[in-house]
């Protein structure tokens, strides 16, 4: 399933232990309801393992559609007694998944757009113009200077071979996107980062987002510490990051308070360990936690806006630049014949 299916699947099962239905009748609502004969055959089968006693966590770990970290926070839900908050919570926590994932889509799409129509005008220029006016110059007696040949022919060269990536990228993304939606649990967001530098702006509020979003739901669920930066851990796309966790973990089993041992890994800036210490005093923790996730979340967006902000400006000056120089080495030649021509 997707994010946003997982979003709003938790969000029904939240719905239905709200309102006192069984599981078991639920997922027949929720087949009846299905869209796709998949789905309607999902919750069917789900609804008759769970009349046979298997519990909810189970259950979705057998149908192969749900991802390990959800498996893991129904079960815990499910033995705490507290499944309708943590179902509640995972619909909160897969749609901010959703949105940072749509986010990065966007923002990879719209530069590979001004790149790729850069390199068309780049490719018409010198593959069609330059050639045309060549062939003017010779008529006229004259021809292009040997720098401006060999400026057209590996600017000729750069856009062909800049047209062919951006092309061959564009054909790998489609099928990556068909393909995703074949394929279960398909992380999108996770690859990408992987090809993000782990210091860039959007990098760290992805992870800080999420790292945050974790802990928060882990904590609400009834985990200890130790295990809620565990599973934070394991949703890391960065190995750096990941095993300053592991240590943070460590700590904590050995007896370090939460607040001491996160603020060891330098993950978090020092006001959100103000926070996190004022909140575990309180005894709302978790509350923190949720509070900076959504804030987290909006500098995701934020980061990509400014990417896109600075992007934009800097390839028109490149565009600029380079037609200029282009239009320069053209022109020059006709300045010279009209200057011995005395005009």
């Amino acid at each position: 399933m997707k994010a946003r299916e997982l979003s709003e699947f938790a969000l029904q099962i939240s719905l239905l232990l709200g309102s006192g239905i069984t599981l078991e009748n639920g997922f027949l609502i929720m087949a009846e309801d299905a869209e796709t004969k998949r789905y309607k055959d999902l919750f069917t089968s789900m609804s008759v393992d769970l009349e046979l006693g298997e519990p909810l966590g189970r259950v979705m770990k057998n149908t192969g559609e749900f991802p390990d970290y959800m498996v893991e926070m129904v079960s815990v839900g499910y033995e705490t007694g507290t499944l309708e908050e943590v179902m509640k919570s995972l619909s909160e926590y897969y749609l901010r998944e959703d949105r940072t994932a749509h986010a990065i889509k966007n923002a990879l799409t719209y530069p590979i757009i001004m790149v790729f129509m850069l390199m068309v005008v780049l490719f018409v220029i010198t593959g069609k113009v330059m050639p045309i006016f060549e062939s003017v110059y010779r008529q006229l007696g004259t021809e292009l200077s040997p720098l401006t040949r060999q400026a057209v022919q590996l600017g000729n060269i750069f856009s062909g071979v800049a047209i062919a990536a951006v092309a061959v990228l564009a054909i790998v993304a489609s099928i990556t996107f068909l393909a995703s939606k074949k394929k279960k649990n398909f992380a999108f967001t996770e690859k990408i980062l992987k090809l993000v530098n782990e210091k860039s702006s959007i990098a760290k509020a992805v992870t800080k987002s999420r790292i945050a979003s974790v802990m928060a739901l882990s904590l609400r669920s009834g985990m200890r510490f130790e295990k809620g930066v565990d599973m934070a851990a394991k949703m890391t796309a960065y190995e750096k990051t990941k095993k300053l966790l592991e240590t943070c973990r460590d700590d904590i089993e050995i007896g370090t308070n939460l607040t001491d041992a996160l603020k060891e890994t330098g993950i978090f800036s020092n006001m959100d360990m103000q926070l996190i210490k004022v909140g575990a005093r309180a005894g709302k923790t978790e509350l923190v936690f949720e509070e900076m996730a959504v804030k987290y979340e909006e500098a995701v967006n934020d980061s990509i806006d400014n990417f896109i902000a600075r992007f934009e400006p800097t390839l028109v000056i490149v565009l600029a630049v380079v037609v200029g120089l282009i239009l320069m080495a053209v022109m020059m030649p006709l300045v010279g014949m009209l200057a011995s021509i005395g005009i």
